[in-house]
């Protein structure tokens, strides 16, 4: 499987999938809103990895996933805060999203060795799911991406997903799937009560490494880095 971390408008995963279509592919979302002042990237070059993206969706519709981040939601509803915003193209964007509600999800997984591999923008923490229970009902372990995916998709799950932690200077005690923090994750090893469940394995993106090396942990990887990753047979992350 190949891992695609936050885009913000980059184009490095143009080479990591050349020549490896066929194979699955995940895209942790974030596709605009590039970092202009730090990379020079255009806020337009955000939009135009946008359309990169569903087109590539489109032609390989069975193995390639979209799952959807902080900024893309921003575009799609009212409910979710915007940070970094290209407002000059932001009907086109939104748009985009709107046109295209079967290309994009919440979250996915994927079974290795027995071990669930669970993808989502920022991460799950039990802290967010209890919070939001009334949402979300109380759900069985190891079907959290099932029902996040079922209550989006019936347009019920924006507001839950804009819970923002004083982590990144909001309001709620966990973060949502796309707005958790890696310092919550870190938390929630030391605190069994936020651990979604043990069985599982996260993988997400959101928390921008300037190092450019990931933080791979015995839970939890953050794979913001400006570059793409494998996760083998073994269930080992290159």
């Amino acid at each position: 499987m190949i891992i695609i971390p936050d885009i913000h408008g980059r184009t490095f995963w143009k080479s990591a999938v050349k020549g490896r279509e066929t194979e699955e592919i995940v895209f942790l979302g974030d596709y605009v809103d590039p970092y202009t002042e730090i990379e020079g990237i255009e806020p337009s070059e955000g939009l135009v990895a946008l359309k990169e993206v569903i087109e590539f969706k489109k032609q390989h519709p069975e193995n390639v996933t979209l799952l959807l981040g902080n900024h893309d939601l921003s575009y799609i509803s009212p409910y979710v805060h915007r940070c970094r915003h290209d407002f000059e193209n932001h009907d086109i964007i939104r748009k985009l999203f709107l046109d295209n509600p079967s290309l994009f999800c919440i979250g996915h997984e994927k079974s290795i060795g027995g071990k669930l591999y669970v993808f989502t923008h920022a991460g799950i923490l039990q802290g967010w799911l209890s919070n939001n229970e009334m949402a979300l009902g109380k759900i069985r372990p190891g079907h959290e991406v099932e029902v996040l995916n079922r209550v989006f998709a019936a347009g019920n799950l924006y507001a839950a997903l804009d819970d923002i932690s004083y982590y990144r200077d909001g309001y709620q005690e966990s973060g949502s799937c796309v707005w958790a923090d890696i310092d919550e994750h870190f938390d929630a090893e030391s605190n069994p009560d936020n651990i979604v469940y043990s069985d599982i394995y996260q993988v997400f993106g959101h928390t921008w490494q300037l190092s450019g090396k990931p933080i791979i942990t015995p839970h939890f990887a953050c794979l913001d880095c400006r570059k793409a990753f494998v996760l083998d047979e073994q269930g080992v992350i290159h």
